[in-house]
């Protein structure tokens, strides 16, 4: 008897072991998240490959410590959105929103048109995210007029120092690179603090604004004339839409206020605005 009930046991147990196994393989061969180190991984890897949407993990570089810039690549459509976040490091809030877009979109991977590639690089400036220094960069160049814009000039004290010349830094340069590699119909720079919306010196970009303003309720100011920022260089070299997005606090994510006009932004085919 001790005989059969011992055998009995072991054909069950040897049952839940099989089964056990193959759901570990299962979730294993699935590779859902790569992380540095797992052998599968690579600078073009996938973190999701189960829905109709890839989302791409990229690092587009690194900043003039050596810090890894990354990115995502969102989609595999023509008309590619650029979103671009920290590139003042002290405004972290705005890594924190194009985060939560990131996983808006992993939930809901459906809300991508297959025309459509979103390209997202949450923090622009590791040096002064991750140091918790300032706005700056490590060299004490403010990134976002360290653009080649036609009025370009070094501006100097209390943060404005803009390089010693366009370009002149790695982080600068990066967004550059993504710009001429992606092409890109349009983008948006995420800022903090002013609850606002400020578009380019272009009717389109005025168009833009005026939309996206009246869609998250910040206010709207067509105001600004720096020289030197990453959407002004954009819209001189392509004449597409570029707009700055001012969130209310530096650390805030303001995610209840943008997540309606960024996920109807992102769902909508075309490259105009949503009507």
């Amino acid at each position: 008897m001790r005989r059969k009930r011992f055998g009995r046991f072991s054909l069950a147990g040897s049952i839940v072991i099989i089964l056990l196994l193959v759901s570990a393989y299962a979730l294993i061969s699935r590779k859902i998240i790569l992380l540095p180190g797992d052998d599968a991984f690579s600078e073009n890897a996938m973190a999701d490959e189960s829905g109709p949407v890839p989302i791409q993990v990229k690092v587009f570089g690194t900043s003039a410590t050596g810090k890894t810039i990354t990115g995502y690549e969102i989609g595999t459509g023509p008309d590619c959105l650029l979103l671009i976040g920290a590139i003042h490091g002290d405004e972290m809030g705005t890594a924190a929103l194009l985060h939560q877009l990131i996983s808006a979109i992993e939930q809901d991977p459906g809300i991508l048109p297959p025309s459509k590639k979103v390209v997202i690089i949450p923090i622009a400036n590791p040096e002064g995210y991750y140091d918790r220094t300032d706005k700056l960069n490590n060299d004490g160049v403010n990134l976002n007029l360290n653009f080649d814009t036609t009025s370009w000039q070094e501006y100097g004290p209390e943060g404005t120092y803009a390089g010693p010349e366009p370009f002149s830094e790695p982080e600068s340069r990066l967004i550059r690179q993504v710009v001429e590699e992606y092409n890109p119909y349009a983008m948006i720079s995420f800022h903090a603090q002013g609850g606002l919306v400020s578009p380019e010196d272009n009717e389109v970009s005025q168009e833009w604004g005026r939309w996206y303003a009246a869609a998250t309720g910040y206010d709207y100011f067509d105001g600004w004339e720096y020289a030197g920022t990453a959407t002004a260089w954009f819209v001189e070299q392509t004449d597409r839409p570029a707009i700055t997005v001012e969130l209310h606090t530096n650390l805030g994510s303001d995610w209840d206020i943008n997540k309606d006009a960024l996920l109807k932004l992102i769902g909508t085919v075309g490259v105009n605005v949503p009507n």
